[in-house]
């Protein structure tokens, strides 16, 4: 989570919201009272008394389902969702995929309302004779598109569950091919540019709040009612619509990332819908601590920093070998800060990106380069030779980015100030003294200061009823969707935690640099197939050599 889509080098984002209880709450305050015959023989006062005695327990029941929590909702009937047509992909000539529109409810809680449409794709099941349903890819982000994946990868997933399963991948409300959130491209990046400096001094926190105040609006222009109807909620909703579009009376899911967050609320809401569902790296949603919040994502960067720096001093062709990794690193820091860095291009280095530089530590594939360029940093070693790069394709003016709304509706956490700012960035580096913070943990929360709207899909401790056995994948070096995270979201649904000792973002069903976890995807396709829970207290050994394996090409849609 807090990642960012560049796959496509623009920028992207989306998904979800309602409260359990909206679409019932609809349909019973508008359905039309029975006639009652012996009001038609009463005297007039009578029929006023009836009348008011109606109005008011109209009145008190609007009033009760307004206030009465999700879970109280009727689930008993199917969403509205239209029939699935599937033709040819436009945008790939790979014949075994197909791609498909459905159309659900802006609002879930105005069902008859406005649509709009989600995207699909399939990839059917290569053992058509031995096929068990539909497997759903939630994809992660915020706002990645599931139908990415499905279009250019022959198995999303294993061999084994592609022989089994009609792979789906779908792209979230307001994402990709699905009707999409839309912006100013100048302003989306004059929010990416603020967010990098706001914590230089109040001035650029203020610019910052301004800016995102001014994205916030101008993407509700473009977009419409949709910009406001992004939150995770509506996307498990729109995950409901989907499987009955497909026919399937319960449905299987994989979510990654920001992904788990589907698979978790959708069993929370639909557990009678579920007949097995894996989330791998999985968000906490029941995080309340804007503190613990950023704390957890920069200790595991500090955490993964201190292992590529034993690692360093003790391996002989770590280009730090000798030379005290922590030591080299921290004159690094203090350089970018009084501004006197140069980067690897000649030009100024801040800390931001310093920092950024940082990230390849949490990934051991890359101990080796990264080790070289903090070389030549503190050498002033300036890169000569290499090829220039081509020139970046024009921007549109209008690009598809609900990064901003998605995250402000799903998450309540609001810097209050640049008082507030700059003390927990101040508390993060007294406590964690090697990276000091960590981006990716910054970021969302960053945009959501000067937001305007609503989080209408607040934290919530995650309570799961009535649905099969849950599985869990966390890693424990994992620096975006934390290990304790995963272990918070188990215990909270009663899920089984399959732990993998390794590092990386998400591990099912392979890594990029190293193959495939054969622990990992032996226990996970032998419940996504047959239903076997792992035993509890599983745990899978990482397969990563430091320094060594090629760097990351596509991957499930984890980022």
């Amino acid at each position: 989570m807090g990642a960012r889509d560049r796959r496509n080098g623009a920028v992207t984002v989306a998904p979800i919201h309602l409260s359990p209880m909206e679409e019932e709450t609809n349909r019973t305050m508008t359905r039309r009272l029975p006639r009652n015959p012996a009001l038609s023989r009463a005297s007039k006062d009578r029929k006023r008394l009836a009348t008011a005695l109606i109005a008011c327990a109209l009145t008190l029941t609007s009033a009760v389902m307004a206030a009465a929590p999700a879970a109280a909702e009727s689930r008993t009937s199917e969403p509205r969702s239209s029939k699935i047509r599937w033709t040819a992909c436009k945008d790939t000539n790979d014949k075994n995929v197909e791609c498909a529109t459905i159309k659900v409810p802006l609002d879930y809680s105005r069902p008859r309302g406005q649509t709009i449409d989600i995207a699909l794709a399939r990839r059917k099941a290569t053992k058509p004779g031995s096929r068990i349903g539909s497997i759903l890819l939630d994809p992660g982000g915020p706002g990645v598109p599931g139908t990415f994946d499905v279009k250019i990868r022959e198995h999303v997933f294993t061999e084994a569950v592609s022989e089994r399963f009609d792979v789906i991948g779908f792209d979230p409300r307001g994402v990709g091919d699905s009707t999409q959130v839309k912006c100013d491209s100048k302003l989306v990046q004059k929010v990416a540019t603020a967010r990098s400096l706001a914590g230089r001094s109040q001035a650029d926190f203020s610019a910052l709040r301004r800016a995102n105040e001014k994205l916030s609006q101008n993407c509700r222009k473009l977009t419409g009612p949709l910009y406001d109807h992004v939150d995770n909620l509506h996307v498990v909703r729109d995950i409901d619509a989907i499987r009955v579009a497909l026919g399937e009376k319960k449905i299987t899911q994989v979510g990654y990332s920001y992904g788990t967050m589907m698979g978790q609320q959708y069993a929370a809401m639909f557990p009678q819908h579920v007949r097995a569902t894996v989330n791998d790296a999985n968000v906490d949603h029941s995080a309340t601590s804007l503190w613990d919040f950023v704390a957890d994502e920069t200790a595991a960067m500090e955490n993964n920093f201190v292992q590529f720096a034993d690692w360093c001093d003790e391996t002989s062709d770590c280009a730090l070998y000798g030379k005290d990794t922590r030591k080299i690193y921290a004159e690094l820091r203090k350089r970018a800060k009084n501004g006197t860095l140069r980067g690897l291009d000649g030009k100024p280095m801040d800390s931001v990106k310093l920092n950024e530089m940082a990230t390849g530590v949490n990934l051991p594939e890359f101990w080796k380069v990264v080790a070289t360029r903090f070389k030549n940093l503190h050498d002033g070693t300036v890169s000569s030779g290499s090829p220039t790069p081509p020139p970046a394709p024009k921007t549109p003016a209008v690009v598809n980015h609900s990064r901003q709304a998605m995250y402000c509706q799903d998450w309540n956490f609001r810097v209050k100030n640049y008082a507030e700012f700059k003390s927990n960035l101040a508390r993060l580096a007294r406590k964690f003294p090697i990276v000091e913070w960590n981006a990716n943990a910054t970021e969302g929360v960053l945009d959501c200061v000067g937001y305007k709207g609503k989080t209408t899909n607040p934290q919530v401790p995650l309570t799961v009823k009535g649905a099969p056995p849950l599985v869990m994948i966390g890693t424990v070096n994992d620096f975006m969707a934390v290990y304790p995270w995963s272990q918070n979201a188990a215990k909270q649904s009663g899920s089984t935690l399959v732990t993998y000792e390794g590092f990386g973002h998400t591990i099912y069903p392979k890594t990029a640099a190293f193959g495939p976890s054969k622990c990992i995807n032996d226990l996970i396709d032998d419940y996504l197939i047959n239903l076997k829970v792992p035993a509890k207290g599983t745990r899978c050994p990482g397969i990563e050599v430091p320094g060594e394996g090629n760097p990351p090409g596509p991957r499930q849609p984890t980022d």
